[in-house]
């Protein structure tokens, strides 16, 4: 929608009308039609219903494509995204709300295909979801948040990954003990300030101050949480291979390569933790990861500069000698 006054602005100067006019017909008729969508309010009026509806999957994806340990959020992300497009199309003036009951099921068939063991097992060790003053806000599309435990696909996500790491069924057995300490708040879970820094603090920091109670499962917990949910860090890696090891480079063997693409990943990581990088004129100058083009953007139509759209004088270009012979 930040586009709109742009576009606007473009079919309605005289620089448009001329380039119109110098087209063939048929590309006359398809730029008309263009100035027509763009100026009839009817049809931004369903551009920004696609918007609203879309916005809960582009920031699941965006939130899955940033890098860090995320594993712990994505089961409640998908959720949400469930909860908000439920709560857009189903209002009485969405031109769309009889297509949701469909919507829901292809969104539920994907997830289905996505969600594994691991994911639920992530959730249920994420300490902040089982914090009652969150279970006791409304979730998105109106329905009861309801503890990781509470959830039956959840648990028997959790039981058959349980099952998976131990070696043995005493194994098995005490891990499955250490989890009923943690989620009914046993011993040192139930101290009011353990489970104050559980609805704040971050979940691996949280299990390395206060899983000493249950030690098999805190090891579980830390290595399980401080897994990434996608490939894009490495995918990001790939692509800073490609730019160190192009054509011009190739005589760079793999070692010096690997060395370089270390640097260069580091190096980025180190910048976003300096003054620079948060302020100043290159602020967030690889544009921040966790920031989307649909709220809170760095890159604001209002703050991009644009050259004048009126019309220029053309430049005549000088009249050329002919050198006689």
């Amino acid at each position: 929608m930040d586009m709109r006054e742009a576009l606007t602005t473009i079919v309605v100067t005289n620089k448009w009308k001329e380039l119109v006019k110098s087209c063939d017909g048929q590309t006359r008729d398809a730029a008309n039609a263009i100035a027509q969508n763009i100026m009839d309010e009817i049809f931004w009026d369903e551009v920004k219903v696609i918007i609203d509806i879309t916005k809960p999957l582009y920031m699941v994806i965006k939130f899955s494509d940033g890098e860090g340990p995320k594993a712990g959020d994505i089961y409640e992300k998908m959720d949400n995204m469930l909860g908000q497009i439920k709560q857009v199309m189903t209002k009485e003036d969405n031109p769309h709300r009889n297509d949701w009951n469909e919507v829901e099921t292809i969104i539920i068939e994907r997830w289905g295909k996505m969600n594994w063991s691991f994911h639920c097992l992530s959730f249920a060790l994420s300490p902040k979801y089982y914090d009652q003053a969150y279970l006791a806000t409304p979730a998105p599309g109106g329905g009861q948040r309801k503890a990781p435990n509470e959830d039956t696909e959840v648990i028997q996500g959790v039981m058959d990954a349980l099952n998976r790491i131990p070696e043995d069924e005493n194994e098995f057995a005490l891990l499955r003990e250490e989890f009923n300490t943690f989620i009914m708040k046993k011993g040192l879970f139930a101290i009011a300030a353990v489970q104050a820094d559980a609805a704040t603090m971050n979940a691996i920091d949280w299990w390395f101050n206060y899983g000493s109670q249950t030690p098999h499962l805190n090891e579980v917990a830390k290595k399980v949480l401080s897994r990434p949910i996608s490939s894009s860090s490495a995918e990001r890696n790939w692509s800073t291979y490609s730019f160190i090891h192009s054509v011009k480079r190739n005589p760079l063997n793999a070692k010096t390569s690997d060395k370089l693409v270390y640097i260069h990943a580091n190096e980025r990581l180190k910048r976003r933790f300096s003054e620079g990088y948060n302020s100043g004129p290159h602020y967030k100058w690889d544009v921040d990861p966790d920031n989307s083009l649909l709220e809170d953007s760095s890159l604001k139509l209002e703050q991009l500069c644009w050259a004048s759209l009126e019309d220029e004088p053309a430049e005549v270009e000088p009249p050329r000698k002919v050198r006689r012979t």
